[in-house]
């Protein structure tokens, strides 16, 4: 089997504005805080990474004033604020075009736009894996846009603001967009630290919350939240059942003990494993910071993880029995840390990772340490067989013709163009009379198949619409080869349980 192997080892791309020529050539921009972004028609500048609280907008009308940005700065070029929910003055307008639509119907709606928001990840830990979620969001906007008549004679207006995946500044910024801006909703929102600190905001505002991919348990048991990806807690109980039913009997687990996605994936791998063995994890502790026995939780940003490798692999291999598997539960770069800094180890079923792992970054850093590692996904990812399903190779050619150098095999990439296309296919079969009530009820009774994943069903009882992953394996030989297949999707035994006090 594969190997813990010692091999190894942003700048801020310069920000600027980029002027539409023309009626249908247009911009995206990142800009600070305080300033005032005019959005263009379609398009995106591609993946420009900002400071905290950067603002960018993406196909504004602009027509209309702007509404108040989190900083205290404007964004220029949509509708302009509205002060509550508001029913058409003109209720036989109900056709799907500008002027034939239900006009202003609900905060953030007018005759021709959809005011709508996100809070992304453009520095920090969390950008190495979430930073290009902004070019799938695009994608799915910009071409909804440049349908004709748009989404029922309305364009999506949408303000993405980068939050540095603070809980903090997320939170704010949250409430910002729906008190300041006046949003009809938020889309994907890949920040899941600031939308997990504003989780009761939102359901008490009755926010809707389109397409989340950040994993955290706390959405799909938020009745204004609809995800599309596999919840952290689901992937640790298929990882765990997987290697268990190769044959493991003693588990292990390195995990990020700050972020939530690693307090949440831990727990619930301990009693996954408890299920499957009889006896947790060795060294278990729900309120663990750092090595113990078989389970380390440590916190991101250290320069070098020299010294919790090794007492991870001296714990885990030179016991007997020894550690025959081992969860990985890291954003990249601390995983490409942890990974080259300890002894060779060869768990004899292998290592695995969740989501945030699955990127050719880190595969191509990682390097011989990762051959071999099953890398986890509740998406069908452009891999082999898979790249030339018809929704895979629509997904790769779309984003592709919005970013050329986008990594399509990013889960979370494609976790967002899968979450804003559920969005845009929502507020189509919404119609005319768009409202936050309205857009609820379709969702709640909404089946959803574009072929990224298993098909995807919610209802007013259950979010957990996506049950289930898929493993592929890295292949490195002198260089990153590709993933290869190793499992299809595998259903959580146990969805919905595990939940950490608290959560």
């Amino acid at each position: 089997m594969k190997r813990f192997d010692p091999s190894v080892g942003s700048s801020l791309l310069t920000l600027g504005v980029i002027v539409a020529v023309g009626v249908l050539l247009s911009l995206v921009t990142v800009v600070p805080s305080g300033s005032t972004v005019a959005a263009g028609n379609t398009g995106d500048s591609g993946d420009v990474t900002g400071v905290p609280g950067d603002t960018s907008t993406v196909g504004s009308s602009n027509t209309g004033g702007g509404g108040t940005g989190p900083t205290g700065g404007q964004v220029a070029g949509g509708p302009s604020a509205q002060g509550g929910p508001r029913t058409s003055n003109n209720p036989k307008a109900t056709g799907c075009a500008k002027g034939q639509n239900g006009g202003p119907t609900d905060v953030g709606v007018t005759e021709d736009s959809i005011k709508v928001a996100a809070t992304i990840v453009a520095d920090g830990p969390g950008s190495t894996f979430l930073s290009p979620v902004r070019t799938g969001m695009t994608t799915v906007v910009n071409k909804a846009n440049s349908r004709p008549g748009a989404v029922c004679g309305r364009r999506i207006n949408l303000t993405l603001r980068n939050d540095s995946w603070d809980a903090d500044r997320g939170q704010q910024f949250i409430k910002n967009f729906v008190e300041g801006d006046k949003v009809f909703a938020l889309a994907v929102v890949p920040s899941s630290e600031g939308l997990r600190a504003a989780n009761d905001y939102i359901a008490s505002k009755g926010v809707p919350v389109v397409g989340t991919d950040g994993m955290l348990i706390h959405q799909y048991r938020n009745p204004w939240i609809w995800p599309v990806a596999t919840s952290t807690i689901s992937t640790m109980h298929v990882m765990a059942k997987d290697a268990h039913d190769r044959g493991a009997e003693k588990f292990g687990i390195v995990f990020d003990a700050k972020y939530h996605f690693g307090v949440e994936g831990a727990y619930a791998y301990n009693e996954a494993v408890k299920r499957l063995t009889g006896s947790g994890v060795d060294g278990y502790d729900p309120n663990l910071k750092s090595c113990v026995a078989d389970f380390c939780g440590i916190q991101p940003g250290k320069p070098t993880y020299s010294s919790e490798a090794n007492q991870f692999n001296h714990e885990c291999f030179d016991g007997a029995p020894a550690c025959d598997f081992v969860a990985v539960l890291l954003e990249p770069d601390t995983a490409v840390s942890f990974l080259t800094a300890g002894r060779q180890r060869n768990p004899e079923f292998g290592i695995g990772g969740a989501q945030p792992l699955f990127n050719r970054d880190f595969a191509e850093s990682c390097r011989g340490s990762c051959d071999g590692m099953m890398v986890w996904t509740g998406y069908n990812p452009p891999i082999e067989n898979l790249a030339n399903q018809p929704g895979v190779s629509k997904y790769v050619n779309e984003v592709r013709s919005e970013s050329a150098s986008a990594d399509v095999a990013n889960q979370f990439l494609e976790g967002g163009y899968l979450g804003m296309s559920l969005f845009v296919a929502a507020l189509d079969k919404v119609g005319p009379n768009l409202t936050r009530a309205n857009l609820k009820a379709t969702l709640d009774s909404m089946d959803f198949d574009i072929g990224l994943s298993a098909p995807l069903s919610w209802r007013a009882n259950s979010h957990f619409a996506n049950k289930s992953a898929q493993a592929f394996e890295i292949q490195y030989k002198q260089t990153f080869n590709g993933w290869r297949q190793r499992t299809g999707f595998i259903v959580d035994p146990w969805v919905g349980q595990d939940i950490p006090s608290g959560e």
